[in-house]
């Protein structure tokens, strides 16, 4: 599967796509799409007066870089900036507390979905605080203002996360929806740690030790790479990033498990479906001949890879727990008909295996939300 296609699907996951399952992709607004920003983003806007000074240029030493071979830019994000706090987890775990790679979304106005649930950014938010850490998402229209600040930070000792077009990133022509991670800068750069080593990026995936010094690029190239992803997804600012502080960790996991339960199984009352109604909604269109091999390929085999590395996860870490082990075994079943699925040939095989999966991840999502109603 190419990257460029995968790296579109990226956008499946992002606010853009969850404002418009939450009130209506036709019927949108601008108002509407900036009381979503404001109210569930939570920014904190920032003027030059704000801002510690830094030193002329600064490197993190503290912060593994880890690289993903798939489309999985935001939970690797917070995966590398928690390990620099002590708790490494395995990406898996990561993507359970954010309800990343859970669910379905459908992309408005085409016969599209992607194997992804819960906005990112919230998931970011909503799983920071069991990992020991409080999420910090600020914001800003003027350029040096962003700089100035993003340089403070990483000086404090505070990798960077920015949400950015990954294209305009690294020079390709497609808008790439993606989340990176800076760990330095000198005076004209920003030193990265690439979340997806896959083309367009110059890097191989994979785990490097901390103080390696990532990709360097203009801080011009970084500027509009962030101003990018902020018109296409109509944020109310041009330019973004969050830091994670320190905090006393969450243990009360049953949230978790109430935002998985909604993630899978709850549709909006406006606009289109997201969780199992999206599945099976494509899955209809895929009946009528309404999607493309090349859209079944960009989404099947994804979600088998997703679903089987979720179920093996929740097997692990929840092996003390009859009830959770019991509702992997749906994910698992789910994934085994989404293989099956990508090698078969006709819409109406295709079509009756994804029925399979989808009432799987519905078994699995009641499972769910039985265990901490």
């Amino acid at each position: 599967m190419r990257w460029r296609k995968l790296g579109a699907g990226l956008a499946i996951g992002t606010a853009l796509l969850v404002i418009a399952g939450f009130i209506g992709w036709q019927v949108l607004s601008n108002f509407f799409i900036r009381s979503y920003y404001e109210t569930t983003y939570e920014p904190r806007r920032v003027t030059m007066a704000d801002i510690a000074p830094a030193p002329s240029s600064w490197m993190l030493a503290d912060i593994p870089w880890i690289a993903a071979d798939g489309p999985l830019c935001q939970s690797t994000s917070l995966q590398m900036i928690a390990a620099q706090h002590g708790h490494l987890q395995p990406r898996p775990a990561i993507d359970w507390l954010m309800s990343f790679t859970y669910g379905f979304t459908s992309m408005p106005g085409s016969n599209h979905v992607m194997p992804f649930g819960l906005d990112p950014e919230v998931g970011m938010r909503n799983a920071a605080p069991y990992l020991g850490l409080q999420r910090q998402y600020y914001v800003t229209d003027d350029a040096d203002v962003f700089v100035t600040l993003a340089r403070s930070f990483i000086a404090q000792g505070y990798p960077v996360r920015v949400a950015l077009d990954m294209g305009t990133l690294y020079g390709a022509t497609e808008f790439i929806a993606h989340s990176d991670v800076l760990i330095g800068y000198d005076e004209e750069s920003f030193y990265l740690y690439e979340t997806v080593c896959l083309p367009p990026a110059p890097c191989q995936p994979g785990q490097h030790p901390a103080g390696d010094h990532g990709l360097k690029v203009s801080t011009q190239q970084l500027l509009a790479a962030i101003t990018s992803q902020a018109r296409i997804f109509q944020y109310p600012w041009r330019y973004n990033l969050t830091i994670f502080t320190p905090t006393t960790p969450a243990t009360d996991l049953r949230p978790v498990w109430r935002q998985l339960a909604q993630t899978m199984l709850d549709t909006n009352q406006y606009g289109p479906p997201t969780g199992v109604a999206a599945l099976e909604q494509w899955i209809d269109e895929i009946d009528k001949g309404h999607v493309t091999p090349a859209q079944i390929q960009n989404t099947v085999p994804l979600a088998a890879r997703l679903r089987r590395e979720n179920a093996a996860f929740l097997r692990e870490r929840f092996a003390a727990e009859p009830a959770i082990v019991q509702a992997a075994t749906h994910l698992a079943e789910a994934a085994a008909y989404y293989e099956q699925a990508a090698t078969a040939t006709e819409p109406t095989q295709i079509a009756a295996l994804l029925r399979r999966a989808a009432a799987a991840e519905r078994a699995f999502g009641e499972a769910v939300r039985a265990y901490a109603p």
